[in-house]
């Protein structure tokens, strides 16, 4: 059977507009048509999670190697800091399997921002926890912003999750310098506008990054949506080419051309074809009386009704005129009369009006048939020979029928 076109070309061409106007829109952020978000997100998703992983466990080393700047600034804070540093860092390696293993599902953002935010707490607590009066040691109030950094622009995260991720640790950042005893006061406007500005370039870079991210894939998405538009046109032109126009089964060039192939196949593996060929019987009378419209309209329910009785491997096609041929794969002699004989009581059953006084009650179509297995050297032309044969025979004796030959072996 002829396969149908694939696709929705009115569908398409709406997937387009909508991709058209989000690219053409004046948006900072380029907003996604609905039905192509769902997509992006897990692309994006499935694109960061292995970079992601990296960025966030070299900075949790980076982050336990200021645990060294303590030995001389800080000596009392040695035990509380390798204790927090040791405990971030097995909830990255737990994050870490946790990913690997594909168990965050929608979490994963959330995971990723409470991880920054934590190491971000983690140095705002030590710093608070400080003597006063020690004002040598900002190591870990300075490794904030980089930790910013690290965890809003290396690592990628969502508009929304950079902007959360931002805004919690500045507030930390310019908590614990208000509130430490040992924060150094005449730095602390200068230390504020510094993360402050990290904070909103990380911010402004991340949606630099996302407006890019969903240009590429929206231009790809179009590249994919017309590739794919292309090759349904070639189908549609194939189908053309290989359908018969007036009753939608399979033209003779198609005809010729499967059985060809399966005439090939049935002889490399030793396997029956079955042919059936098909007459209207007395359509010139029916057409005369009727009229060309008339006699379209006859073929076409002729062949709807036909085909119905085919199986889904079977060819129906337009042999010329009205008749018809219906190749049958792997169909052995009786399977092919039984197929016929369903398809010439579906015909009869169509009680279509007759085609003259004296003519049968309803228009009736006669059937010849034949199932070879090809020997070595065999051509298809003795299987279409053997079938027109019993086709003729069909009409001779009467009509309305089907003939077999008498042998079936070539």
């Amino acid at each position: 059977m002829l396969k149908q076109r694939p696709g929705d070309p009115r569908r398409a061409a709406d997937s387009l507009a909508e991709i058209a106007r989000a690219l053409d829109s004046a948006s900072w952020l380029i907003a996604l048509p609905p039905d192509l978000r769902v997509r992006y997100d897990a692309e994006q998703l499935a694109e960061r999670r292995i970079p992601n992983r990296i960025v966030l466990v070299i900075v949790a080393i980076i982050f336990d190697l200021y645990w060294l700047a303590n030995f001389n600034s800080a000596p009392t804070m040695l035990v509380p800091s390798f204790v927090f540093r040791a405990g971030l860092t097995c909830l990255v390696a737990a994050f870490v399997v946790l990913d690997w293993r594909d168990r965050l599902g929608r979490a994963y953002g959330a995971a990723v921002v409470a991880l920054a935010v934590l190491a971000t707490l983690v140095s705002a607590v030590l710093f608070v926890m400080e003597p006063a009066g020690n004002t040598t040691n900002l190591a870990d109030v300075r490794s904030i912003p980089l930790i910013l950094m690290g965890t809003g622009l290396v690592a990628r995260l969502t508009p929304g999750e950079a902007c959360v991720n931002a805004l919690l640790c500045i507030g930390l950042f310019i908590g614990s310098l208000l509130i430490a005893p040992s924060s150094p006061r005449a730095e602390t406007v200068s230390l504020i506008l510094m993360d402050v500005a990290i904070g909103a370039g990380v911010v402004f870079m991340n949606f630099r990054l996302e407006t890019r991210d969903r240009r590429v894939f929206l231009l790809q998405a179009c590249d994919r949506i017309n590739r794919a538009e292309l090759v349904a046109r070639n189908h549609d032109l194939q189908l053309a080419a290989n359908t018969d126009g007036l009753t939608g089964a399979a033209n003779r060039r198609c005809f010729d051309e499967v059985l060809g192939e399966t005439w090939r196949v049935a002889r490399e593996r030793r396997e029956p074809v079955g042919l059936i060929m098909i007459d209207i019987d007395h359509f010139k009378r029916f057409n005369d009386r009727f009229g060309h419209q008339g006699g379209d309209d006859c073929l076409r329910q002729v062949v709807a009704a036909a085909r119905l009785e085919a199986r889904k491997s079977d060819l129906f096609a337009r042999y010329g005129g009205e008749e018809f041929a219906v190749i049958l794969p792997l169909a052995e002699l009786d399977m092919v009369l039984i197929i016929a004989e369903r398809m010439r009581h579906a015909i009869a059953g169509l009680s279509l009006q007759p085609a003259g006084p004296g003519e049968n009650s309803v228009v009736t179509a006669s059937f010849g048939v034949a199932s070879l297995v090809p020997a070595p050297g065999g051509e298809p032309i003795m299987l279409i020979d053997a079938a027109d044969s019993s086709l003729y025979a069909a009409k001779r004796d009467g009509r309305n029928r089907v003939v077999a030959p008498f042998t079936a072996a070539g």
